[in-house]
């Protein structure tokens, strides 16, 4: 028997309240789920540098996380395990990931300024395969702005890429500002995509 007293406002409030707050984090997993592409929802244990950035976000380090790597060493899908680990722990904020392609569309001459805008303000903003793309001075000059002003706000930026050399690609400011207190974790595994 429980000590339940149909009077007690205050304790009934409290109990809503976890129920309201345990919902919305049922629902925003689901609405990230929903979002994530069915092959990067396999199962599986995010590397400890990784785990070691989201629980340093988490306590309120603003560093970036870049991915570098082999092609088909899990990079992607490491983006979408880290958000769906750091909504599992509570985090409440905003997720955006776009893969460069549709960076380079949305900043190229007409500029998407809603969408970028979007990933301007976004909690955490994640840009996979950058690099795949060519990226021409405009392309370049778009994304040290998006990276700009990110590091600006203490927006961290998730970037996955195959090149090693970011700076060739983004240029020196921009490069410094994402490495500034970033956390970089190289994958070195074979293309898990190659049947052996």
């Amino acid at each position: 028997m429980t000590n339940y007293d149909p009077y007690d406002d205050d304790a009934h409030r409290a109990e809503a309240r976890q129920l309201a707050v345990r919902d919305r984090a049922e629902h925003r997993l689901r609405l990230l789920l929903a979002r994530r592409p069915p092959v990067f929802a396999r199962p599986g244990e995010l590397r400890p540098d990784v785990q070691q950035w989201i629980d340093g976000y988490l306590a309120g380090n603003r560093g970036s996380l870049i991915l570098i790597g082999t092609i088909g060493s899990g990079k992607s899908w490491t983006l979408w395990k880290s958000a769906e680990t750091l909504v599992r722990a509570g985090w409440t904020g905003s997720f955006e990931l776009a893969p460069a392609y549709e960076v380079k569309a949305a900043t190229d001459w007409p500029v998407d300024t809603a969408q970028v805008r979007k990933w301007r303000n976004a909690a955490l903003f994640a840009i996979d395969e950058l690099g795949a793309q060519r990226v021409n001075d405009w392309d370049a000059d778009a994304l040290s702005a998006l990276i700009d002003a990110r590091w600006q706000h203490q927006r961290p930026t998730l970037i996955a890429s195959n090149e090693t050399a970011l700076k060739d690609i983004l240029g020196a400011r921009a490069a410094s500002r994402l490495a500034d207190g970033a956390t970089i974790a190289r994958f070195t595994d074979n293309d898990r995509r190659r049947s052996s």
